[in-house]
């Protein structure tokens, strides 16, 4: 039985004003190196913790033993289904490190290379890994939302449902951050210094651009590993309706206050994250501006 569609999840969210929330962080950001930094670290500070979480909620669906049961099989051993749900979500998870380097290695190469874009010494980058209140916030939600708790149904539930709001919006996310960064401003900015200035690194006999930590997840005009793990997803979420007696309508309540929830933290991040781009604008031009009137001064 088929439920759960990515259609159904267009129609709970205006994913025109999420992708607007996004969009116009990425544009402010890019305006300067190190609003730019400032953007990458956060965002991939927040996805470190998103993506480590995946397999713990595996773990707490796979050990919810004949909490997920076909009803057709008599023998309880034999109908025990919640290692093939759990199954689905590991996907995400294994995919963190399957291909010859880890997601994390990624990263760190992606954000070494915008720290080298923006000009920031070793100190001025670990001025930014002080990693303020309220992203420390979000992630301990994300924690909580994203984990599960074994033999809990409805919070295994509210789990995938949130575990599927991540999996969609970071494809839009990533597909947002490669179109703005590499076609909006190509030949210019950050799309011309990883062009001109940045060679593909060696890692462990293999080399990497350090843009495919972005076109990895997901791409402008394409898709990535986030696409597919939603598809994943779907079929965790339709197993549920198979698998638990509750009702159709229960179900959907319960994957929806996740995937609402998720929604939710997602857009906190990229408002703060826009809050402290701004701020670091505005005071680089105070600082301008106070060297061009000292500057004339002594011209007088």
């Amino acid at each position: 039985m088929t439920l759960f569609s990515e259609n159904i999840f267009k129609e709970l969210v205006n994913f025109s004003d999420l992708d607007e929330t996004v969009t116009s962080t990425i544009r402010l950001a890019a305006q300067n190196p190190t609003a730019l930094y400032l953007l990458f670290q956060r965002y991939s500070y927040f996805n470190g913790y998103a993506s480590s979480v995946i397999a713990r909620l595996a773990s707490s669906i796979a050990m919810s033993r004949y909490l997920f049961v076909d009803a057709e099989i008599l023998v309880i051993e034999e109908a025990d289904r919640g290692f093939q749900i759990s199954a689905e979500v590991m996907v995400a998870a294994s995919d963190e490190g399957a291909h010859g380097i880890t997601h994390r290695e990624l990263a760190q190469l992606f954000l070494k290379t915008a720290g080298d874009y923006a000009g920031l010494s070793a100190e001025e980058r670990n001025q930014f890994s002080q990693v303020p209140t309220w992203l420390n916030a979000i992630v301990d939600e994300v924690m909580v939302g994203y984990a599960g708790t074994p033999g809990d149904i409805a919070s295994l539930i509210k789990a995938i449902g949130f575990h599927a709001a991540s999996e969609m919006l970071g494809d839009s996310e990533y597909a947002l951050l490669d179109m703005i960064i590499r076609y909006e401003n190509k030949g210019t900015g950050f799309d011309r210094y990883l062009r001109e200035r940045t060679p593909p690194v060696k890692i462990r006999g293999h080399h990497y651009d350090p843009w495919c930590y972005v076109v990895i997840h997901g791409k402008h005009e394409g898709s990535g590993a986030e696409a597919r793990h939603f598809v994943h997803v779907l079929k965790a979420l339709n197993m549920l309706i198979r698998y638990r007696p509750e009702s159709e309508q229960q179900i959907m309540e319960w994957v929806f206050q996740g995937y609402k929830a998720f929604v939710e933290l997602q857009q906190r991040l990229f408002r703060e994250i826009y809050r402290e781009c701004l701020e670091l604008l505005q005071s680089h031009e105070k600082v301008q501006f106070s060297s061009e009137v000292q500057t004339m001064d002594c011209g007088l």
